[in-house]
């Protein structure tokens, strides 16, 4: 699992926490909120299911992740690593195709947090519901890896 959070606004704050499945490169889960370990444990507890929660994680250096996260099953990465790449691909992604997500963008109001959320949720959906089918090719594929 990857976790990651891009800053929507700097004042007031507003982030979007996300969950990613390494393996079929689904959105596990989201929230947008301010960059409080609450909103961590909103995304953790509420958001991501609970088949997931004993699985191997990483994330970048934030501390709301070393301080919930068990220390066994997660690994701080450094930029460049590689291994937060499915996260952060898809940050770039979304930033690109939601006005909303651009940080200096006009459409980013606390008045319209609501609405930013559904239209992030349409894009969760249309994102997992592709990988959904890619990881059905992938597992129907007579020349599929080991």
């Amino acid at each position: 699992m990857e976790y990651d959070e891009i800053c929507v606004r700097k004042s007031p704050g507003l982030w979007l926490w996300l969950a990613i499945c390494r393996k079929t490169r689904m959105v596990l889960g989201f929230v947008l909120s301010d960059r409080s370990d609450a909103s961590f444990l909103r995304l953790r507890d509420e958001e991501v299911p609970p088949t997931y929660w004993d699985l191997k994680s990483f994330s970048d250096g934030l501390e709301a992740y070393a301080k919930f996260l068990p220390a066994d099953l997660h690994e701080v990465c450094t930029k460049g690593s590689g291994k937060t790449s499915i996260v952060e691909g898809l940050n770039t992604k979304w930033r690109q195709r939601q006005s909303g997500l651009v940080r200096r963008s006009c459409g980013v109001s606390w008045r319209i947090l609501d609405d930013i959320g559904e239209r992030f949720l349409i894009l969760v959906n249309q994102h997992n519901a592709d990988q959904i089918r890619r990881w059905e090719k992938h597992q129907a594929s007579p020349l599929k890896s080991p």
